[in-house]
């Protein structure tokens, strides 16, 4: 995985009312991961399956993006002093290591009465461990990954209906890291809560609703602790209906 040209270039942006820098890093190296993969698969049943999946990962040259400290004059100019200022960019970190263990379930229930029957669930949880070592040789958490996973979706498909109910959990996850854990940023644990449903009036026309987020969950980043909040983003519900047409 190449850095993107944003993070290699050699210049650097100032933002006076954040007081903050970010700036490139020339010196970056591709990050590179070497894996493994193994899984138990049962299909029970038609069109069902439970699995029992594991891998693990080696990863060289840890992207990540890092917060510290100015700390001179390099960014000062007349009448600004920017040394005490954040300064955002990203570093290689070295030894990363990622080990999940995943359990996965899907199947239409046919066993129900002829009268119910359509109803079927999918099911995915994830437990995963990671861990690299940063320049200043602290070992931290590889960013964006949670130590659990879960996504869930109860479903029914028959009689032209097609309703999916959808949910969607992760655990608090690392963002940005700093020289010291309190300043490090995370965002905290978040749910997701989804419905789908389509039915199909004939051959050319169907109709649908998606209601998005309906439980208008907020997205909360703090630093060092969940009592520290330093940004809360909220994106409220989303409902979207109308008629497709297939000709």
């Amino acid at each position: 995985s190449r850095p993107y040209f944003s993070q290699l270039r050699s210049g650097a942006s100032v933002n006076d009312t954040d007081n903050a820098v970010s700036g490139g890093n020339p010196n970056l190296k591709a990050e590179t991961a070497v894996g493994v993969d193994s899984s138990l698969e049962w299909y029970f049943a038609d069109a069902a399956l439970a699995s029992v999946n594991f891998f693990q990962r080696k990863v060289d040259n840890v992207l990540f993006d890092s917060v510290t400290e100015v700390g001179d004059n390099r960014f000062d100019t007349p009448g600004f002093d920017r040394s005490g200022y954040d300064y955002n960019t990203t570093l290689n970190g070295d030894n990363g290591k990622l080990t999940g263990l995943e359990f996965s379930y899907i199947q239409q229930w046919d066993f129900l009465p002829e009268s119910i029957r359509g109803f079927g669930l999918q099911f995915n949880m994830a437990f995963l461990d990671s861990e690299f070592t940063t320049p200043d040789g602290r070992t931290v958490a590889l960013p964006g990954t949670s130590d659990r996973v879960i996504n869930s979706s109860l479903f029914y498909e028959n009689h032209g209906w097609s309703v999916r109910l959808n949910w969607q959990w992760r655990d608090q996850w690392l963002d940005d890291i700093s020289p010291d854990s309190s300043g490090d940023l995370y965002w905290q644990d978040s749910e997701r809560l989804d419905l789908s449903l389509r039915y199909q009036l004939n051959d050319t026309f169907s109709v649908y609703a998606d209601l998005n987020n309906m439980t208008d969950e907020l997205g909360v980043r703090f630093q060092g602790s969940e009592n520290k909040p330093v940004e809360v983003e909220g994106y409220g519900r989303r409902f979207l209906m109308g008629v497709r047409a297939n000709f």
